[in-house]
């Protein structure tokens, strides 16, 4: 006869029936692989407040078609009349927004980028931008094999001329609406009001 101490000291194991103990194994196995800890560091939340209800929708300096956006082919915008620069941005209300940004040099590149993140409106005729994630294109007309469509890293993120403070000032008494827009060491210019 076994003493208790002799009965308690044996491995555990060799208490459970093979069954269970073969589920208790693959339960351990499958929570393992699926943990809820993220495997990479957590993205800091950003600022988000509420847009202001006559900024809210979609703003472009004029000429951004969201549709061809998607499907661009390349040299579309890049010709003899074309503007240097185009913008678009795209407010809802809850904070989030979603910014375009096309760029050419004459018959040499385009590049297009798209981004979305959080705005954060700061009361005092400006608001903050913070791009979380994006896409860039760039079609180069001399060497079309350098051509890029890939994710922006995240020092592209951070460039003045997609995240950062901007001032603003909206005039609704135009048709459409416009929205004069300011970065710091720039001139401002106009955003639209998009239907």
């Amino acid at each position: 006869m076994k003493t208790f101490v002799e009965s308690i000291q044996r491995p555990v194991g060799m208490c459970l029936p093979k069954p269970l103990l073969t589920l208790f194994v693959v339960i351990v196995a499958v929570s393992a692989m699926t943990s809820c800890t993220p495997h990479e560091d957590p993205v800091d939340p950003t600022p988000q407040t509420q847009v202001p209800d006559e900024l809210v929708g979609a703003w472009d300096d004029g000429s951004l078609d969201f549709v061809r956006w998607e499907n661009y082919p390349a040299g579309y915008w890049a010709g003899r009349n074309a503007v240097p620069t185009r913008e678009a941005m795209v407010f809802q209300k809850n904070g989030e927004a979603r910014f375009y940004r096309y760029e050419h040099a004459g018959n040499l590149y385009e590049e297009l980028i798209d981004c979305s993140g959080t705005v954060a409106f700061h009361g005092d005729g400006t608001f903050t931008f913070y791009p979380l994630r994006g896409r860039k294109r760039f079609h180069t007309f001399l060497h079309p094999e350098d051509d890029v469509d890939r994710a922006l890293t995240s020092e592209e993120l951070t460039q003045p001329k997609l995240a950062g403070k901007r001032a603003y000032v909206y005039d609704g008494s135009t048709t459409p609406p416009i929205v004069r827009i300011t970065v710091p060491g720039s001139a401002p210019y106009n955003w639209y009001k998009k239907e």
